[in-house]
């Protein structure tokens, strides 16, 4: 069996690869590792499985290996194939970039220009003056019929016109059949085409688009789809990059703004200018840059637009004229984002949908080809996303599509020059004309799911992977100190970790949940030991696993499951419903003092209520003197309010006035001696419940919640990146 493996084909009996007038030899050992990365299409295959199932040892030294990937890209190098065929994916292994196609054995093995082909046939049809100009298999029946008797012309001619004759109308007949089945074909479409609503079975080609190490995401194409934008963050540092790839020569350039950290954000409508969104963390700047790369190779400096929050911006994008830059923001941190206008002549900022009451509220606003809409995503917590358009011309906004998931989406996108969008959910991929309103439905195969896309066509689009993050447990000791230090605990190749620090009798443990057996269970760590406690089946679903809260006799856990409160016994290990809060929509939680009661804030239209429930008498109390948002217990189980600018002890209403720079943050964790903030991205504070100071600091990494020990020491749960492709799906 003979391969297309991008330009070139391998023939596996001469152990060459051919493209063109290009052919290079390969040796056994090349051969045997080629052949293995064809097998595995689309995977990243391990050193070890190289060891194994390659050489076929139990160890092979480095080197050699090193060596075999070495010398097999470089034969796999093609001058027109800018991007490595073979990819190494930082400490997991390698995969070709593109899927090999099987091919005939008796295909002609080389592969010259289409057009000098063409220019080849042409050539000979031009000048052969007899048939001996045209080389055939045999020379021979050209001069037999030439030396033949008369008669056996006039038979040979005869022969040859009965034989034309039959051609001729075998082609006329193979037209009229050709044109009937065509207009059955066209008419059948016509009378019957898909339904709304009906699924279109697509079977779509796959294939990688971006090759740097790293976790490439936000794709977005320029107006003329010359060009391709995307992210890059570096897997060592964490840190974002920018990048422009010419797509006719997959010529790659970085883009770059002094010495801020860039990451893309959009093209400028109609236009070859990038804006990104310059950050420096250690210093809380957020900038939105204009870079102009109509000179390909000599893009600008970058001018600044605006400045952004770098906490609670989204995505923005600049129209044509470069007057009105579109944005969402969160004007309100503690609900969803807006729509936004900003003037880039007057400075001046009008909301076009305002905030709303939940997180997250618009997402990826973006302006339609003909500047006449902005189409975004709105996401609210514990709801399935939706895409809505905003009229500019009339102000009218209009919902055309609601998702299944209730998680955030960014994967929508308008179609080139048309009143058409993409939106990708899963491996469902929903075309709607925001025009009439009718929309068709494709569940692609194989499998995706995307978190960004870009539409290329009406049949092709770019889209970097959902599952871009991975989660770990990461402990700091002396974070406001210059003694800082930081380690891992415990490293997921996914998002299923969360940590919580709890005592023991006199022993420090860790309690944390993990999906490491499968499905998300509870799992209790004492010095080397990890032990599974729970044992949650599939009915159960995945808990929640930002909130897991203990009472404060060690006995019991407090947690959400899919959107119902339950309590787990650790002793007995069996989770507990409450039947008596089905149906509310719980925001925040935490046990009393005295373990027979639990508080609850429930998440109402515009306002959060505060509740108390007894699990004795099960009788439900509402308190309204106060509105908090979120609720803690510390390590001895007395619980907490935070409101928006009070920390309250519920126990006996004892109460501390937050200084405005530990109002209204993502998340908290507490102790006997301070109330510890984050904003989720890299400040975290410390109000000390004594002395009412604050200190402030930042670390270089991202985390999305965190818990502290008595002894201040921070667990928190740390997100890096993995290393991830952009990939273009065509049907």
């Amino acid at each position: 069996m003979n391969y297309q493996i991008g330009p070139w084909q391998f023939i596996k009996n001469r152990c060459v690869v051919v493209a063109g007038n290009i052919e290079r030899e390969l040796d056994p050992l090349l051969v045997k590792l080629l052949m293995h990365f064809i097998s595995k299409p689309q995977q990243i295959i391990a050193r070890q499985e190289l060891v194994e199932q390659v050489w076929q040892q139990s160890f092979v030294d480095d080197n050699a290996i090193n060596r075999a990937i070495s010398e097999l890209r470089k034969q796999l190098s093609h001058p027109i194939e800018k991007a490595p065929l073979l990819k190494t994916h930082y400490r997991k292994g390698y995969s070709l970039t593109v899927v090999a196609t099987p091919l005939a054995v008796n295909e002609p093995q080389h592969q010259p220009n289409a057009m000098t082909s063409i220019d080849h046939v042409r050539e000979v049809s031009l000048n052969a003056t007899n048939v001996s100009d045209i080389k055939s298999d045999s020379e021979i029946a050209p001069v037999v019929l030439a030396e033949s008797s008369t008669s056996s012309q006039v038979i040979a001619t005869s022969y040859t016109k009965s034989k034309q004759f039959y051609v001729v109308a075998g082609v006329l007949l193979l037209v009229l059949i050709t044109v009937i089945v065509s207009w059955l074909v066209m008419n059948n479409t016509k009378q019957h085409p898909p339904e709304q609503g009906e699924i279109i079975k697509t079977t779509a080609t796959i294939i990688p688009s971006t090759w740097n190490v790293g976790a490439e995401a936000v794709p977005v194409l320029s107006f003329d789809k010359q060009y391709l934008a995307y992210s890059n963050t570096d897997l060592t540092t964490q840190q974002p990059h920018a990048f422009v790839k010419r797509i006719a020569d997959q010529r790659e350039i970085e883009l770059h703004y002094q010495d801020f950290n860039v990451s893309i954000l959009s093209w400028q409508l109609k236009q070859h200018s990038v804006l990104l969104q310059a950050t420096k963390l250690s210093e809380q700047q957020c900038l939105m840059v204009l870079v102009d790369i109509s000179d390909f190779l000599n893009p600008t400096a970058g001018r600044v637009i605006r400045e952004c929050d770098l906490r609670y911006t989204g995505y923005a994008q600049l129209d044509e004229s470069g007057t009105f830059l579109y944005f969402s923001e969160f004007k309100d941190k503690q609900g969803g984002a807006g729509l936004l206008r900003y003037n880039t002549h007057t400075k001046k900022e009008t909301t076009l949908v305002p905030s709303s009451d939940i997180l997250y509220g618009v997402l990826m606003p973006r302006i339609s080809s003909s500047g006449k809409y902005i189409g975004y995503i709105q996401s609210l917590q514990g709801q399935p996303f939706s895409f809505f358009t905003y009229n500019l011309q009339t102000t009218e906004i209009k919902r055309f599509f609601q998702g299944q998931s209730k998680g955030i989406s960014f994967a929508f996108d308008w179609l080139p020059n048309e009143e058409r969008v993409f939106v990708s959910e899963y491996d469902r991929l929903t075309t709607i004309n925001v025009v009439d309103g009718s929309h068709t439905v494709r569940e692609i195969s194989p499998y995706l799911s995307a978190y960004y896309i870009a539409a290329q066509s009406a049949n092709s689009f770019y889209f970097s992977p959902a599952q871009t993050q991975q989660l770990s447990i990461f402990k700091v000791t002396d974070l406001f100190s210059s003694q800082m230090q930081g380690h891992y605990l415990y490293q997921s190749e996914g998002n299923n970790y969360n940590a919580l620090p709890l005592l023991s009798g006199q022993q420090a443990s860790t309690l944390f949940i993990s999906s490491r057996s499968g499905n998300g269970q509870i799992w209790l760590e004492q010095g080397d030991q990890q032990v599974q406690i729970s044992n949650f089946t599939a009915q159960h679903g995945t808990p929640d696993f930002g909130f897991v809260r203990m009472a404060s006799n060690g006995k019991f856990l407090l947690l959400k499951i899919n959107e119902q409160l339950n309590f787990f016994d650790i002793e007995a290990k069996k989770l507990h419903s409450i039947a008596e809060l089905k149906g509310l929509k719980v925001a925040s939680y935490a046990w009393s003092d005295n373990n027979e009661q639990i508080w609850l804030i429930e998440q109402q239209d515009k306002r959060y209520q505060l509740w108390q429930f007894n699990l004795l008498t099960r009788e439900l109390a509402k308190r309204n003197d106060i509105a908090p948002y979120a609720l803690l217990n510390d390590n001895q189980g007395r619980s907490y309010a935070v409101t928006n600018d009070e920390l309250i002890r519920l126990a006996d209403d004892t109460r501390w006035q937050l200084p405005d720079a530990a109002r209204s943050t993502s998340f908290h964790a507490i102790n006997a001696e301070y109330l510890y903030i984050s904003d989720g991205i890299s400040r975290v504070a410390r109000f000390n419940l004594t002395s009412h100071a604050l200190e402030e600091t930042h670390v270089d990494f991202k985390s999305f919640a965190f818990n502290v020990t008595d002894n201040n020491e921070l667990l928190f749960n740390r997100r890096d990146v993995k290393d991830t492709q952009i990939k273009l799906v065509s049907w």
